[in-house]
């Protein structure tokens, strides 16, 4: 089950009344997983319960109920009697997370309370962790501006889901046009407060070249063959 760690906060109770606990080791073995496969651009790679019990350092039970967790929450896939995988990199799949994600991110806009926001740097010099991670980081600070926590969870598994194709736009030739999209997004984001139809006019932008890339993408990333993440 997802649990948002900033929902207390959206709902106005303070953080000095709640206990802080000791994560549970299957808490701690969701938290390493999720780190690794973030990082993973490889589809359909089975996932080696063994393996992660031996780089974590952690007994069967907390990483089996890890990857079940991450299993519920779509991030990968558990295939009876064959185990778990990375997602498959599918176009309809694809399409679909981000007509989803527009809309929730349009409606939690317009909810979105007056604020001061962080700026974000964008720049021909940024990694191209760099800029899926500022992308991502914009998506989630509008979720959660709008203090909806179904939509702050579709919008975290979304980005999840999709930061393995924004890693490959930022590092092919569609990469200038990434940045003066997302430049232009991390731009508006300034003026939200005065201007939220700049801001949704520059993110609708950027979302739709993102997801005009799906198609190319996911052609070039399963005729590759690769395997390990």
């Amino acid at each position: 089950m997802w649990l948002c760690k900033k929902a207390f906060h959206c709902r106005g109770i303070g953080p000095g009344l709640t206990a802080e606990q000791e994560p549970a080791k299957a808490d701690i073995a969701y938290d390493a997983i999720r780190a690794k496969l973030y990082t993973c651009r490889v589809p359909e790679q089975q996932i080696s319960d063994q393996d992660l019990m031996r780089k974590l350092n952690l007994g069967r039970t907390p990483v089996r109920e890890a990857l079940f967790r991450l299993a519920a929450e779509g991030k990968i896939q558990w295939i009876p009697q064959r185990g778990f995988f990375t997602r498959p990199m599918v176009e309809g799949a694809l399409v679909d997370l981000y007509d989803h994600a527009r809309d929730s991110l349009v409606r939690s806009l317009t909810r979105m309370r007056p604020q001061v926001l962080e700026s974000w740097t964008v720049s021909d010099e940024s990694s191209p962790d760099e800029l899926a991670s500022v992308a991502e980081a914009i998506f989630t600070r509008i979720t959660e501006g709008a203090s909806n926590c179904e939509g702050c969870k579709y919008i975290e598994r979304f980005c999840f889901n999709t930061h393995a194709l924004r890693m490959e736009i930022t590092t092919s030739e569609l990469r200038p046009n990434f940045v003066g999209s997302l430049a232009g997004l991390s731009g508006a984001m300034s003026q939200i407060g005065t201007a939220k139809s700049l801001v949704e006019s520059a993110l609708l932008n950027h979302l739709e070249l993102e997801m005009g890339a799906v198609s190319r993408v996911v052609r070039e990333v399963n005729g590759r063959g690769l395997t390990g993440c």
